[in-house]
């Protein structure tokens, strides 16, 4: 047994969407509409057109009801504009008006004909509702013949005339060319309900969308009546941006080692309440001490590397940026003193030149006794290289900050070293 999900049912009923033409909601109504009719019966285009004696300035403004009307035939369409985009917001933004009415002998179901309902920010690009149709497909739905509301959703005409058909802006998956607070088209595109394989439309769900069908007659297909604005930028202009704002402070830095590197997670730093994806980019915008420590940013974490054993201290100025606003925020940091581990009385003046380098440099030391072993380090902390020399080719290196562990008679000495190209 297949279980068909129920949606919201007609007018009048407990859970129905369905909103009167009446309704306060509405702020305004379209205000243009063009049309492109289909076939009167899609099987024998040569019966002729749709819609004539139904034209396009029906639709425009307050909904008429029965006859108000511009027919759309099948598979026709009709592209309706507004004085003000429509714009997405809580709830339903606007909603699609037919002439549908009720079955006299069963109350419950009632002669809908149906329509897709498709958005444009550009007028070019448009964008289809997830049309959803569980109305059964084994039996062809007569010309005359009626749908239970509760079957369909996200089709316009699922409620008779002067009832509108609620559509959510939100039930569109984004996209980037879509644009959901400038909406300046609504297109209605008709169903043709025929089950017949060749000339059927389907659903989001690949279901066939039964409705009555043939319409052979002028008035054939969709009846658009209205298109009703309940959201539009004129009476619900854009919140202005609110900018990002200091979440979780960083803790003061302390440096009680040497060599060290410390990494800080940015994440969760900053926090913008109108980014709920947390797509914040951080950026260093400066260091005070940029001779003793050096400052790295990987995405959102950020590396520190102290480069001497000196005492001392640093200033970072940190910017996070979202939806174009920023804030900046400090970081401070502490060095400690680091005694190495040569002798008080042994005094060992190491220089390295030239500094900064460009391919060859010397390590010149006053007198060695024992093996020689020179490492060199990025600033993230990461081994690159090692020599026994004292005279090392750094050509292959990348521009930037380098440090030397040099190490002697038991003994390990630091030096900085720039490299340019």
């Amino acid at each position: 047994m297949v279980l068909w999900a129920q949606f919201a049912p007609a007018p009048g009923q407990p859970g129905t969407t369905a909103m009167h033409a009446d309704s306060s909601a509405f702020v305004a109504w379209a205000t243009g509409c063009t049309v492109n009719p289909g076939p009167m019966n899609i099987t024998n285009p040569s019966a002729g057109m749709a819609g004539s004696g139904w034209p396009a300035s029906n639709v425009i403004g307050f909904p008429e009801g029965t006859m108000g009307v511009t027919c759309l035939g099948d598979g026709g369409d009709a592209t309706v504009t507004f004085a003000s985009p429509i714009c997405n917001r809580p709830g339903p933004d606007f909603a699609v008006f037919e002439n549908g009415f009720a079955n006299a002998q069963n109350p419950d179901m009632y002669f809908l004909e149906l329509g897709f309902v498709e958005v444009s920010s550009d007028g070019v690009n448009f964008f289809r509702f997830p049309a959803i149709s569980n109305v059964q497909t084994s039996t062809q739905i007569g010309g005359f013949g009626c749908i239970d509301p509760t079957q369909i959703h996200n089709l316009a005409s699922k409620y008779p005339a002067m009832y509108g058909t609620p559509f959510e802006l939100d039930e569109i998956p984004d996209n980037p060319l879509l644009n959901k607070n400038n909406i300046t088209h609504v297109r209605i595109v008709d169903v043709i309900g025929t089950i017949d394989p060749e000339y059927c439309t389907y659903d989001s769900q690949g279901h066939i969308v039964n409705d009555p069908w043939p319409t052979a007659f002028a008035s054939g297909g969709m009846d658009l009546d209205a298109v009703g604005v309940i959201h539009d930028i004129a009476h619900f202009p854009t919140p202005p941006d609110e900018p990002p704002y200091i979440a979780n402070p960083v803790a003061d830095v302390v440096f009680d080692e040497y060599p060290q590197t410390i990494q800080i997670n940015l994440e969760g730093v900053v926090s913008d309440p109108d980014d709920p994806d947390e797509d914040i980019i951080y950026s260093i915008r400066s260091n005070s001490n940029e001779d003793e420590l050096s400052a790295t940013l990987n995405d959102k974490m950020l590396n520190l590397t102290r480069l001497s054993r000196e005492e001392g201290t640093a200033t970072l100025v940190i910017r996070a940026t979202s939806n174009g606003q920023r804030i900046d925020f400090t970081i401070n940091v502490t060095m400690h003193f680091i005694l190495d581990n040569i002798g008080e009385n042994k005094v060992v003046d190491v220089k390295v030149y030239p500094n900064p380098a460009h391919d060859l440099i010397k390590v010149e030391i006053p007198s060695i006794t024992s093996k020689l072993c020179i490492k060199v380090y990025d600033v993230s902390g990461h081994w690159v290289m090692t020599s026994t020399d004292t005279e090392i080719n750094v050509g292959t290196l990348k521009e930037g900050v380098y440090i030397l562990h040099i190490s002697f008679d038991n003994a390990t000495i630091t030096k900085r070293l720039t490299i340019k190209h």
